[in-house]
């Protein structure tokens, strides 16, 4: 064989090739569901893999999750019956019609064809909403619902960074449904709210009219900032003192209550004796349970893969890192009001905001 046709033969394999593996690839303004970047990700990979349930593409097929595939299956069977398989095709058209879209959300492509990508859409947001809807209606007849344990892990896979569906897929699939669910039931918004909970460490804030989140983690993101100018500060944090070392130096810590979580101010405030001021930092409550640091990393990443010049949680969690060096600063501050640990050992505290801020990139 000459090398003219070894030459034709290999353009033939590359032109086949390129046509049965090239995919467009989305672009930056498209993306808002990311695979954690790996110097993140090597911290503590278990932070941000689902361990009940997967949503989406990125740890779809994993065989440690297959008991939830039959359980999707079950709740698709509930929904055809609740409703009829007009309403199945109408979701279906709609998934197809923004297929693209969609894969576009996610920064990975996907290799699953056409037909296997949309009934995976379909499936997860059939699940979400079914478990959504029963805690709406105070059913806890599901196990994973009745068991705390299980419904805190549902919950947390829920708002894992590279677990998600867009927003607009969930809350249009829910408007499709509504009419045939019967009267009682809110909108997507309170359904969400609902399912999340309304403790203060949980509860996502209202959206208010016109606003957008891209899904579940970004509605998180946007609730811990909800408050916080969006305008920064120029320049660097450097060298900022440890809080034992703050009080050493007469500066005082305040618990403060605030719409922003985020909010901290440095007071003067006056003294009793003349020519003397007192130094006041005043820092909003911050309340560490035990899935606390799993969201915090999840954040932390989103922000860092989607809003990567409006870093103000990351600025935030910095900021943390410099006040805590040691336990003896979380006791500081656990006494002041200031923190709240529900973990109960000061040092896993200190613990998870030094390692949580090891988790950026640099």
């Amino acid at each position: 064989m000459s090398n003219s046709t070894e030459n034709n033969d290999m353009v033939d394999e590359v032109l086949i090739d390129i046509e049965e593996h090239s995919q467009a690839e989305p672009t930056a303004n498209e993306c808002c569901i990311y695979r954690v970047p790996f110097k993140i990700r090597r911290m503590k990979a278990d932070d941000y893999t689902p361990r009940l349930i997967s949503i989406g593409p990125l740890h779809h097929g994993k065989k440690e999750l297959a008991d939830m595939e039959n359980k999707k299956k079950r709740f698709m069977k509930c929904f055809r019956d609740e409703t009829n398989d007009q309403k199945l095709d109408e979701i279906s058209t709609f998934i197809k019609n923004n297929e693209r879209g969609i894969r576009h959300s996610y920064a990975e492509i996907s290799k699953l064809n056409s037909l296997r990508y949309r009934l995976m859409i379909m499936y997860d947001a059939i699940v979400i909403i079914g478990f959504f809807v029963r805690i709406a209606k105070g059913d806890r007849s599901d196990l994973l619902l009745a068991i705390d344990t299980q419904a805190y892990t549902l919950r947390s896979d829920l708002q894992l960074v590279e677990n998600q569906l867009p927003y607009f897929v969930l809350e249009k699939i829910y408007e499709m449904y509504l009419p045939m669910a019967g009267f009682g039931l809110p909108t997507f918004m309170e359904l969400c709210r609902s399912f999340f909970g309304q403790h203060a460490d949980f509860k996502l804030n209202p959206l208010a009219p016109g606003e957008t989140v891209k899904h579940f983690a970004d509605w998180r993101r946007s609730t811990i900032l909800k408050g916080h100018p969006e305008e920064q500060p120029h320049g660097y944090m450097v060298d900022f003192p440890c809080a034992m070392k703050l009080h050493e130096s007469g500066v005082k810590f305040k618990s403060v209550e605030r719409e922003c979580r985020l909010k901290v101010k440095f007071e003067k405030r006056k003294h009793r004796i003349p020519c003397f001021n007192l130094h006041e930092l005043q820092i909003p409550h911050f309340s560490v349970h035990s899935q606390t640091e799993c969201l915090l990393r999840n954040i932390l990443a989103f922000e860092q893969c989607h809003y990567p010049s409006d870093t103000r949680f990351c600025n935030y969690i910095i900021f943390l890192d410099y006040l805590i060096d040691t336990e003896k600063d979380v006791d500081l501050l656990v006494g002041e009001g200031v923190i709240k640990n529900n973990l109960g050992n000061n040092t896993l505290v200190a613990n998870l905001v030094n390692e949580s801020c090891r988790s950026m990139i640099t």
